[in-house]
This record gives C-alpha cells, structure tokens and sequence, in this order.
C-alpha cells in the first residue's frame, strides 16, 4: 500500500498507483516493433512504383503480392519468415525490375528487424543475380 491507502502495482518498469485506472492501446518495451501504416508506405513506395511500371499483364497480381507483404510486414516479429520470403520471390518473379526495391525495402532497420532467415536468404540470392 502506498501513504496515500491506495494500492501501488509496478509493471514493466512503469509505476502504477491510484484508483480505476483505463489504459488503451500499446506499452511498447524494447522487444516490441511498432510500424504505422505511414512508414509502410513510405517503405514501399519504391516498389509501388515499380510494379505499377510493369506490363499490364503482371501489374494486378504483383499489387496484390505487395499489399499482402505490406500485412505481413505490419505484423512486426509476427510476421511470418515463410510467407514473406514467398511474397518477395512471387514479386520478383512478376517484375524483375523491382529486385532493387525489395531489397532497399528490407534493408530499412525497421524491415531488417523483421526478416527471418528465410527471408534473408531470398534476399540474398536475389542480390547475387
């Protein structure tokens, strides 16, 4: 108990005292990554821009394969490795000119946190051709 007769609780290093107490959102520790959809965006805006320059043949579905990257990538350390790796290889497979794009992508700190081996091994074979 506190002096004050209220109960006084420590979590995560924050000290919580007082009466009703209403948090919302996140406490992000250092374990946690947090993206926002603003820097996705500005993230992927060069692969954007590259699968919007493909051939009309291949354009909607690369779009669709970035869209769903960009979900998976929003998961942060949830992300799945397997999934992306998948993304990455089906985006490049449809438009080659955006092999440059994806790698500068995942390598920002905040993607590069989030890729797995998986991942870094697609990357890495993509920049070896």
């Amino acid at each position: 108990m506190s002096d004050d007769g209220k109960s006084a609780k420590q979590s995560g290093g924050v000290n919580i005292s007082g009466g009703n107490l209403t948090v919302g959102g996140d406490i992000v520790g250092r374990d946690k990554v947090v993206i926002s959809h603003t820097q996705l965006d500005e993230i992927f805006r060069p692969l954007t821009e590259a699968v919007h320059s493909a051939p009309p043949e291949n354009r909607q579905e690369a779009t669709q394969k970035v869209e769903v990257l960009k979900a998976e990538v929003a998961k942060g350390k949830g992300a799945n490795d397997g999934t992306m790796a998948k993304l990455i290889d089906g985006i490049v497979g449809l438009v080659p000119s955006a092999v440059s794009s994806v790698v500068g992508a995942f390598g920002t700190p905040i993607l590069g946190g989030i890729a797995g081996p998986i991942t870094k091994f697609i990357l890495d074979k993509l920049q070896d051709k």
